[in-house]
């Protein structure tokens, strides 16, 4: 958030702006990213709490504020999307749903119920954290021992009931047994703590500060709090122990926001990075490469975390050389909302236009509601893809809403070229790496066929000259299994090179005890099946699989017990279900 230091930075903004041009040069050379020495590894979170001791009236207006609500425990605070139970049914799944309150506890339930009406299976949990501000909706995290999982159902504003949760109405998840996911709590929470190997298990707490807060876009605050209260003398004419996104370069200031808001189809950390590692100031490609498919790919869809890519497509963001950015228009600290957020955001247009250069009359203009309103003529709100009941403002800025962006900003050389997002210090005017390259076209082909034959070729490149990367080795091993199912031994020395360099995979360990067990090789495929339940006691996979392992090795009693493990914790898988009533009625 804004600061305070012994000058008040009223002040040495006014201090910068008069000095003369050398003076001016030198004190913006203090500002380059590694000067900014909250963004250097080990300086501690504090969190907000601690950041309104001095900033009050920034944290009261960013607790009113989408970010400042991004995850919450439930409470009467933030359930006013209903009084009295509900409930839902699918159709499409012909599965029940029930949210209800008890003891100032909130509870989602998933029931179906057999063609006799007889219930088939019921599965209640307590909701353990609300996710979103409810501006466009809210989701829920329920816990499972160490483990989090998103509700299958989620509270949408726009039709202002509840509905299937993202994912769940097409089918790619079911019932309590989607992943929160690293990227998700990240972006949502304050700060979160993972269990270092892991997909989806968290220390305890797992979010120590829960909300995004003023450290997610200024950095860590230890080192800028212990300044401030020992009034320890700044060290030029700005206080360089706590990041300003306004002062930072470009590209470095865009990433502060991107981190969040630029989804991307492809997201590759850096070899032994996580999220955790991004500090406000330094580049975003050091920690992650974001990468996305060209427009084209895309047939002109909007989907949610877009919003930076819709920018780079904007006649506005091009002609301005990259000087227009997220915060040009944006206050983090304050949400306006209705007409007076329609006038705000006016007067951010006509910082570059005109009145005059509007060439609609001024009755028409004032037919609007809000009236004069530029953002409902060229940023309309679109239907998100990927979210629905949501509708989300167009970031392109096109001078008609129908038409067409005139041009991609960052557009790619040819069609089957990504875009490249953030990109690490090294490397600004250079492609990314072959590593990157190949684990992104891995990752966007997924979405995209196009893409799949260049992708297949440069990961097979990677394969050769970077044998003891784990990523790599697994994508290539995972690929090969669908690329070429008639040479398993290929595909397996892949994943095993993968787990040979440390990969902590639970699929990896999964697929190759499939190839192993084809083998004959039981003890090892016993092995694998076994780390991967161990590392990921929810990966259902594995737990088929070893079911599969002892029953064909006779001992059926253990792939009963394999089997009820699975619907101990997910109660609505009638594969498992169908699977356990053949086990009970074979031969022992």
């Amino acid at each position: 958030m804004k600061k305070t230091s012994a000058i008040p930075l009223s002040l040495s903004v006014l201090f910068l702006a008069w000095l003369p041009g050398a003076g001016r040069k030198a004190a913006m050379r203090e500002q380059t990213p590694g000067e900014y020495l909250n963004a250097r590894p080990g300086v501690a979170y504090v969190g907000d709490e601690v950041c309104r001791d001095c900033h009050e009236s920034q944290y009261n207006d960013f607790k009113k504020t989408g970010m400042g609500n991004s995850l919450s425990v439930p409470g009467p605070t933030n359930w006013p999307e209903f009084t009295k139970p509900v409930t839902l049914f699918s159709k499409k799944l012909g599965l029940s749903y029930s949210v209800s309150v008890s003891g100032g506890k909130m509870y989602h339930t998933e029931s179906k119920r057999r063609a006799d009406g007889k219930l088939e299976y019921s599965e209640r949990h307590e909701v353990a954290y609300t996710v979103g501000s409810g501006d466009l909706g809210r989701s829920y995290l329920v816990a499972k021992e160490d483990a989090l999982f998103v509700s299958p159902i989620s509270y949408y504003k726009g039709i202002r009931g509840w509905d299937l949760s993202p994912g769940h109405e097409a089918g790619q998840f079911r019932s309590f047994t989607r992943s929160a996911g690293n990227l998700c709590v990240s972006c949502h929470s304050g700060v979160f703590r993972p269990t270092a190997g892991t997909r989806n298990r968290y220390q305890d707490p797992p979010f120590p500060f829960l909300a995004v807060s003023c450290e997610r876009c200024h950095g860590p605050g230890e080192l800028h709090v212990r300044e401030r209260r020992e009034n320890a003398p700044l060290r030029g004419p700005i206080d360089l122990s706590i990041v300003n996104p306004a002062r930072l370069p470009q590209h470095l200031r865009d990433e502060v926001c991107i981190q969040c808001h630029l989804g991307g189809d492809a997201r590759v950390l850096q070899p032994g990075k996580t999220y955790l590692d991004f500090r406000p100031g330094t580049p975003l490609g050091n920690v992650v490469a974001i990468l996305t498919a060209p427009v084209a790919a895309k047939f002109d869809l909007i989907k949610a975390l877009s919003h930076p890519e819709q920018m780079e497509m904007s006649r506005c963001l091009i002609e301005s050389n990259g000087r227009l950015g997220c915060i040009t228009c944006h206050d983090p600290h304050v949400q306006l909302r209705g007409a007076e957020a329609a006038a705000y955001f006016r007067r951010k247009c006509l910082t570059c236009h005109t009145v005059q250069s509007c060439s609609l009359s001024s009755t028409r203009r004032q037919a609007t509601s809000p009236p004069d309103n530029c953002i409902r003529c060229h940023m309309p709100k679109k239907s998100v893809v990927n979210i629905g009941h949501t509708a989300l403002t167009d970031h392109r800025i096109l001078r008609i809403a129908s038409q067409s962006p005139p041009q991609v900003a960052a557009a790619p050389e040819s069609p089957e070229d990504l875009i490249y997002h953030t990109r690490r210090a090294q490397e600004r005017d250079a492609p990314p790496d072959l590593r990157t390259q190949a684990m992104a076209y891995y990752e966007v082909s997924q979405v995209y066929p196009a893409f799949r034959q260049r992708g297949f070729a440069l990961l097979e490149q990677a394969a050769r000259e970077l044998p003891d990367d784990p990523e790599v080795q697994a994508a290539y091993g995972l690929v090969l299994l669908l690329a070429r199912p008639q040479s398993p031994a290929e595909a397996a020395q892949a994943l095993q090179k993968a787990i040979d360099s440390g990969s902590p995979s639970v699929e990896v360990r999964t697929r190759l005890a499939r190839i192993r067990l084809r083998e004959g090789k039981v003890a090892a495929a016993r092995q694998l099946y076994n780390e991967a339940v161990e590392a990921d006691p929810y990966y259902t996979p594995a737990y088929f699989g070893l079911a599969h392992l002892q029953s064909m090795t006779g001992d059926v009693p253990s792939s009963i017990e394999t089997l009820e493990r699975i619907l101990k914790y997910d109660p609505g898988n009638e594969e498992a279900r169908t699977a356990l009533a053949d086990a009970k009625e074979s031969p022992r």
